[in-house]
């Protein structure tokens, strides 16, 4: 009979010193990684916060804060007007655009628009960016949109003031910046109406509330 050969079979173990290897190579890709996009995000965070007062000056309310002083909204300025303001963003050609600006620091203010046989639409901006209400003349009362602005602590002094058991009816919208723009837009169904959705526009009110 030949001899059979019992020779042990041979170690074939998990290479563990190379997992271990590979484990901590991905663990510092991870960890570098992480680093990176924290350092990053913070970096991009103190930009946005040094940046936020110029940005803040080139919104539409610092743009337009001069325009509708004198009682009424003043149509938005064309490229190349005499007073230097920028035209407006994505205008729309079909409507025409009137802008009042408000600031509440010495009271609230009265908004007051009449209708007509073209679509109006008046809609608020606060100081800063963002609309803050919008409304529309099919929200008229007899021919006339009217509303308040005000901040929160001239709302309560407003409803402090209304007399016992009585509910004011006018509309009352608080503002949580003193400074924004009322802007009315009108929009066009012919260009011949051109002229009368100018008049529309520019015969909104705003003034001081009594």
């Amino acid at each position: 009979m030949s001899a059979v050969s019992h020779d042990p079979p041979a170690q074939h173990g998990p290479p563990f010193a190379s997992w271990r290897l590979r484990l901590r190579a991905g663990f510092a890709r991870l960890v570098m990684t992480t680093l990176a996009g924290l350092i990053l995000a913070a970096i991009v965070h103190i930009v946005t916060i040094l940046a936020i007062p110029a940005l803040s000056r080139q919104d539409a309310s610092h743009a337009y804060r001069d325009i509708g002083g004198e009682g009424h909204a003043e149509p938005v300025p064309s490229p190349g007007n005499s007073r230097g303001l920028p035209a407006l963003r994505e205008a729309d050609p079909n409507a025409v655009t009137a802008i009042c600006s408000y600031d509440l620091s010495a009271g609230p203010m009265r908004v007051v628009a009449r209708t007509g046989t073209l679509p109006l639409g008046l809609t608020l901006h606060r100081q800063g960016g963002g609309v803050l209400y919008a409304i529309t003349d099919r929200a008229a009362i007899r021919g006339t949109l009217e509303f308040l602005i005000m901040t929160e602590e001239q709302r309560d002094e407003r409803i402090a003031a209304d007399e016992d058991g009585e509910t004011s009816r006018e509309l009352r919208i608080v503002s949580d910046t003193e400074q924004g723009l009322i802007v009315a837009r009108v929009l066009l169904r012919l260009p011949s109406d051109r002229a009368d959705a100018e008049a529309l526009a520019t015969g909104v009110a705003c003034g001081a509330a009594n």
